[in-house]
């Protein structure tokens, strides 16, 4: 049974990740570290679809489509959010459009880029898309395709690269109202009309549709945009908007209905939801996870990004989320945050990302990350940290002062995961040169040391703490694996580190 338009994605994002939203990253790592005999049943098992292929849990950004278009007229009969492997069940001659988000089209995102460069092979996602695109159906009968999602940067820097793929017009930015309006004038005959690239339309709240079904381990939309307006990032391009609580509650009603009993609170962060500025406006956050943490059904909730500067400006809001969600540190009662270091620098943090430090300055901003890490773990949460490599103009004195920073903090439960920078479409920076392994200085080899020590370090507490009610194969699996290969891949690391001139101490 095929239908009008198709939503689909790669297989690396039909995922309930067993429960662990962070092993959704591990999608980065290539098929030469981590084969697909290994990944896919431990870090990816597949979300259960129905007879059809339509997937009863979806990616948040699928779902966010899938609504705009049915608050835009079209019916639920003729919009399916299918898994990648029943694509040639869902396309048939009826098919107009083939909508695919992607996280990294090419294999050139960051995060990618570094594993890729640090470990050689090609990026799995990228792969995994080129499956969906060559698939009998969409060949046979050649739908109009397109492609947006948040790599979908990618293709508007290489567009030389569609034709080869068979992508027809590509999406950059927000879709809620770009991409309804581009399929209906598809399906009305319409699409000579249209550039190949396209700028979605920045949609104000009244614009975002909800969500009709339910997401993959219940994200759900609480701010978009950032106002810190950090050169290397995308989200600092966006206009900044909270959603009302009451709509939020729509879409944790969507999946709890579902049968969820946690809900993941998205935002770039998420304690400036409904501030004004780069203030934290304290009673609104905590009224924000006191609602959600209290709707019927709710076990748990996680909010994925926030920032080290909010975090210390208002000590109180994270103490507060803390006593809401019950965290104790004991029985494995922790909480997580993703929050960017980015550089132990204060020149590159004023060069780069100055509204980052705010209300600090940039000067502060070693004193920042540690007072940040410790309210954190004092209040059980476990800070998740990138670090960036090469940024523009960066020195050896830069790059020291970034592996001093790291060995402060050895202290504190935590992730810091060195990544090299990669200049993006749309940010201020997307014209620089990014950093490669040939461009390796001593020290960038002893900052990476420096990160995976202290990781490594930490990473059989956290995986106690994050995996402790998971599978119990895959925490057993895990287990192991920790036991076998710690000792062994910082040997590893430590002995290139000194092979190329690095200081370890």
């Amino acid at each position: 049974m095929g239908y009008k338009i198709v939503i689909t994605c790669d297989r690396t994002l039909v995922s309930r990740y067993n429960g662990l939203l962070f092993f959704g990253f591990v999608a980065s790592m290539p098929k030469t570290i981590l084969p697909d005999w290994i990944y896919y049943p431990f870090f990816c098992p597949s979300v259960k679809v129905d007879e059809n292929g339509r997937l009863k849990h979806a990616n948040y950004g699928m779902r966010k489509i899938e609504g705009s278009l049915i608050a835009g007229g079209f019916s639920r009969d003729e919009v399916a959010v299918v898994h990648p492997d029943y694509i040639d069940k869902a396309v048939d001659e009826n098919t107009k459009v083939v909508a695919i988000t992607s996280i990294d089209p090419l294999g050139i995102g960051p995060l990618t880029s570094t594993c890729t460069e640090l470990f050689n092979g090609k990026g799995r996602m990228a792969a995994k898309l080129k499956e969906v695109l060559d698939s009998p159906s969409i060949n046979k009968y050649k739908p109009t395709v397109i492609l947006g999602g948040p790599g979908s940067w990618q293709l508007s820097a290489h567009p030389e690269r569609m034709d080869e793929l068979g992508i027809h017009h590509v999406v950059v930015g927000e879709g809620d109202i770009t991409a309804p309006k581009l399929i209906k004038e598809i399906i009305n005959g319409e699409n000579g009309t249209h550039p190949k690239i396209i700028d979605g339309e920045v949609a104000y709240e009244e614009n975002i549709a909800d969500i009709v079904n339910p997401s993959i381990i219940g994200l759900v939309e609480a701010t978009r945009g950032c106002a810190r307006s950090c050169a290397f990032c995308v989200p600092s391009v966006r206009k900044v908007r909270s959603m009302p609580l009451n709509r939020i509650m729509n879409e944790v009603k969507v999946n709890v209905d579902s049968g969820e009993n946690g809900i993941i609170l998205h935002g770039e962060d998420i304690l400036l939801y409904q501030s004004d500025g780069l203030e934290v406006n304290s009673e609104a956050v905590i009224n924000l996870f006191r609602e959600v943490k209290n709707y019927a059904g709710i076990n748990w909730v996680y909010g994925v990004h926030t920032s080290f500067s909010s975090v210390v400006s208002s000590p109180r809001t994270i103490e507060e989320i803390s006593k809401i969600l019950n965290l104790t540190g004991k029985n494995n009662k922790v909480n997580y945050f993703q929050v960017g270091i980015e550089s132990g620098s204060p020149r590159l943090i004023r060069k780069h990302m100055k509204g980052k430090v705010y209300p600090f300055e940039a000067e502060e901003w070693p004193d920042v990350v540690r007072d940040g890490f410790r309210i954190l773990n004092e209040n059980h949460f476990i800070p998740c940290t990138t670090l960036i490599l090469g940024l523009p103009g960066e020195e050896e004195e830069d790059i020291q002062q970034s592996i001093d920073l790291v060995r402060s903090l050895k202290q504190y439960k935590s992730l810091i995961v060195p990544m090299l920078f990669t200049p993006l479409e749309t940010t201020r920076l997307e014209y620089s040169k990014g950093l490669y392994k040939s461009d390796f200085k001593p020290e960038h080899y002893e900052l990476i040391t420096a990160c995976w020590e202290h990781n490594l370090n930490w990473t059989p507490l956290l995986w106690s703490h994050y995996g402790y009610s998971k599978n119990a194969f895959v925490r057993f699996s895990m287990d192991l694996v920790f036991r076998a290969t710690t000792k062994l891949i910082l040997a590893r690391m430590r002995y290139t580190a000194k092979k190329h001139g690095a200081r370890l101490y």
